[in-house]
């Protein structure tokens, strides 16, 4: 491996490796409640990308040219015009699905109004990783799709496409988990706000099996593409992902990003 940082990150706390019930972790204070550091090894991908060493189909993870207009990130109009002009010819590219849909996408900066718009913080993952068949129609329909009407006979695919925006990501970058260093025994649900009924994700206790990448200094024309839940067995599922703070470089300028999540049908 080159170029790898030793850094912290936080895992689900051990403790609740054997609870039945899901933890909550939707502020500061339940966050440090619920989670545990871990410093771990992060790898800089960018060569292994380069020369195959890791694999979109089989590492669930890519670096990806981030060709986009929008001027104003600040403007939910122009950042969904990239929807159909830069994501889904992207996803369509990388995957060969039959069609692909954006979801929506969450713009951040170095002043968050909200917990969970800040930079994430412990490992994690988008979504359950089981079917949910309700979610995954809602999407087709509002695209009015008539995929909508197949899914039970169809293997999809979430992605998270995540980039820098308005300068390079200097600092809390973002770092994934190698999806086929994961296992399912790593992980449990959790609930991300308040009430039970306000929905629930996963999150990985600690292996350290896990493998952890990054791309360096990475530009406003880059972006990482990577796998949130795949219904296929035979495939690894997920990377685990979190931003990290790289104490060799000090503090810089606050990170600006956006991610998109995105339905892949196959």
């Amino acid at each position: 491996m080159t170029d790898a940082v030793l850094a912290e990150v936080r895992y689900l706390d051990e403790p609740w490796r054997d609870r039945d019930e899901r933890p909550f972790i939707f502020s500061r204070e339940t966050r440090h409640k619920n989670t545990i550091k871990h410093e771990v090894a992060i790898n800089n991908a960018r060569p292994l990308v380069a020369d195959g060493s890791i694999d979109f189909d089989h590492n669930g993870f890519t670096l990806h040219a981030f060709n986009h207009q929008v001027s104003d990130w600040s403007s939910n109009e122009q950042v969904a015009t990239t929807y159909a002009s830069t994501i889904v010819p992207m996803l369509k590219s990388l995957t060969g699905c039959e069609d692909a849909f954006v979801m929506g996408h969450q713009v951040r900066n170095e002043n968050p109004e909200t917990f969970l718009g800040a930079y994430s913080r412990y490992v994690h993952c988008d979504y359950p990783l089981h079917p949910m068949r309700e979610r995954e129609s809602a999407v087709l329909k509002r695209y009015e799709s008539p995929l909508a009407d197949e899914l039970e006979d169809r293997e999809y695919v979430w992605y998270n496409i995540w980039a820098p925006i308005e300068r390079i990501a200097e600092q809390n970058q973002l770092c994934v988990v190698d999806a086929a260093s994961a296992s399912m025994d790593d992980f449990r649900e959790y609930h991300f706000s308040p009430k039970a009924e306000g929905g629930y994700a996963t999150l990985p206790l600690y292996n350290p099996a896990h493998r952890f990448y990054y791309f360096n200094d990475m530009q406003t024309d880059e972006c990482i593409v990577f796998k949130q839940y795949d219904s296929r067995s035979e495939k690894p599922m997920v990377c685990p992902h979190t931003s990290f703070f790289d104490s060799h470089k000090g503090e810089r300028q606050g990170r600006r990003s956006v991610e998109y999540r995105a339905l892949c049908i196959l």
